[in-house]
């Protein structure tokens, strides 16, 4: 048995990687988490290796059963039928930092995907016999309206009953149980959660009910076998997105607006696939609200998924966790409201992009005194603070370019401050912490940082921040 035998027998692995003879990853059997443990089966000549990214436990096969099973080496290799004249003792180095390469995911088959189809159709067509299932939507942030552009359905199944299939029948391969009978297509009872790309389901998810769970099987989503993995992408004609891990969250976000969509990964630490990662690419803005809690994966995994994000889109990417709440569902149920709350922190660029489209269609008077009426609750709204300067927003002459749009972004936004003292050096707004264009600008290195930096005042707005006397 080489380690990857031994680490399934104790934890759930999951594929993460087909480089290098493929890299599984899953809780530490030591210390928990959710996938800081990974192992490659094929290292070490066939032992397999692992590393825990958070304990630091590492080693081949021999190893795992010292550090798990608390077995010495010679019980180790006895366990192992290998005798100790043969064994090397080799011990695994940390794994050497490997340069990112996002997976690209392959559609589902043909028939899968007719089949699919036509269960989501009728799935879609039993929600709304669900009352609580459609209140529990909607306290969440998804309406009927969201709820049916995502094509959210329910399964009650049959006869009150889980759904079974024949594998075959969905154009999957026959799998035989040990008494050689075909293993059946399951598909429980609960809330269906699909997801399609141009018009082809790439997956279905089902929430199972709470009643649902046992003890041999207590997790609450189930993926449909056949289904793509592929990463969740809501609105990816838009030009900024919002980080999150579920789905629902993900349907919840783009629905509260127009300007960002949302990607769904599912995982504290997971990564966007390739077809996420290009878009993410283009993208002007990345707002990451993924739950950093100690929960879960713990501090230290979050602090290495929000590390992973700046290091890859360190220009567009800021830290924006929901005001209350450990994510944006439970946020909406405490009051929050999520287009408020998304928009707050995406820069002009963006947001200029909603007017040039109503330019570019034409506003009719309706329209117009629409978007008046919301870009005034929003001004008022303890996100954005509350304009008090008056006045045109125009800087003084011969004020360098950037610094001139910082003064602009503080006027409109007077609530803003930028802490300057030897001992934190941050933006914040009724004492939260403040992204978007403001932060790239105040962070970034250069005149504008330089700038702050050498300003006499330890706090810093539109009032005092282009004159150094801290005179308005």
């Amino acid at each position: 048995m080489n380690t990857y035998d031994l680490a399934a027998k104790k934890v759930t692995l999951k594929k993460v990687s087909s480089t290098h003879g493929g890299e599984y990853a899953g809780p530490c059997p030591a210390c928990g988490g959710n996938d800081r443990f990974r192992v490659w089966p094929d290292q070490y000549q066939g032992k397999g290796g692992y590393w825990c990214r958070s304990c630091g436990k590492v080693g081949d096969n021999i190893q795992f059963l010292i550090d798990f099973e608390g077995m010495d080496f010679k019980a180790a290799c006895a366990y192992l039928n290998i005798t100790i004249d043969q064994h090397q003792m080799e011990r695994p180095t940390t794994p050497v930092k490997q340069e990112f390469t996002p997976v690209k995911h392959q559609i589902p088959a043909d028939l899968w995907q007719e089949k699919a189809e036509n269960f989501i159709t009728c799935a879609q067509q039993r929600l709304g016999e669900n009352v609580e299932v459609v209140k529990w939507l909607a306290a969440r942030g998804i309406n009927a309206e969201a709820a049916v552009t995502a094509r959210l359905g329910w399964n009650p199944g049959e006869d009150g009953k889980d759904i079974f299939r024949p594998r075959t029948a969905w154009g999957l391969p026959d799998l035989k149980k040990e008494n050689g009978r075909s293993r059946m297509l399951w598909i429980p009872q609960g809330l269906i959660i699909p997801y399609s790309v141009d018009g082809i389901i790439q997956r279905i998810r089902v929430r199972r009910p709470e009643e649902h769970r046992t003890k041999e099987n207590p997790y609450p989503y189930y993926v449909v076998p056949g289904s793509s993995m592929a990463t969740m992408i809501i609105g990816a004609e838009r030009r900024a997105f919002v980080i999150i891990e579920s789905e629902l969250d993900g349907i919840a976000c783009a629905a509260a607006q127009d300007l960002a969509g949302s990607v769904s990964l599912g995982t504290l630490e997971g990564k966007p696939d390739a077809a996420a990662y290009a878009i993410l690419k283009g993208a002007l803005q990345i707002l990451n609200a993924l739950d950093y809690g100690d929960k879960g994966g713990g501090k230290k995994a979050a602090e290495r998924a929000m590390k992973w994000w700046l290091d890859n889109f360190s220009d567009r990417c800021d830290r924006w966790p929901v005001p209350k709440g450990k994510d944006p569902g439970e946020a909406f149920q405490m009051g929050i409201d999520l287009e408020q709350w998304i928009e707050a922190g995406l820069p002009p660029v963006v947001t200029m992009l909603r007017r040039e489209t109503l330019n570019v269609k034409g506003e009719t008077k309706e329209a117009k005194h629409k978007t008046s009426s919301v870009k005034s609750e929003k001004d008022s709204s303890p996100l954005r603070g509350e304009d008090k300067g008056g006045g045109e927003n125009i800087p003084p002459e011969g004020t360098p370019t950037l610094l001139a749009e910082l003064y602009k972004l503080l006027r409109d936004n007077p609530a803003v401050k930028i802490i300057n003292t030897p001992d934190r050096f941050t933006v914040l707004r009724n004492d939260r912490y403040v992204g978007g264009r403001i932060n790239e600008l105040v962070m970034r290195p250069g005149e504008v940082n330089d700038y702050l930096l050498s300003h006499p005042d330890q706090e810093i707005t539109w009032v005092n921040l282009l004159n150094m006397n801290g005179e308005g």
